[in-house]
């Protein structure tokens, strides 16, 4: 079991295995979140806005050049089954 200590400030220090593992380097972002008595560190990717709204037109063009000859209608009904999926497993996750 590792174990890390909190210093002045707050500080904590990740051992260096788990930033090897994970391939976090000085600068990189981390999420904290509470889960009942844990706390849980997520590595997360920050972007200026102007970068992701690129990415995301990016991935859009991807997405639409690989669904050519598929009718709206296919795509809708498509995108209904996938929320409907989410839904459930949601409301699954919540019992």
């Amino acid at each position: 079991m590792n174990m890390i200590g909190i210093i002045r400030h707050g500080q904590i220090t990740l051992p260096v295995e788990y930033q090897r593992a994970l391939n976090l380097k000085e600068g990189s972002y981390l999420k904290l979140e509470l889960e009942k008595d844990r706390i849980v560190l997520k590595p997360m990717i920050v972007l200026e806005k102007k970068e992701a709204i690129r990415r995301l037109h990016q991935l859009c063009d991807n997405v639409q050049s690989r669904n050519e000859g598929i009718s709206e209608e296919e795509v809708e009904r498509d995108i209904l089954q996938a929320i409907q999926v989410v839904r459930e497993s949601k409301k699954s996750d919540a019992v």
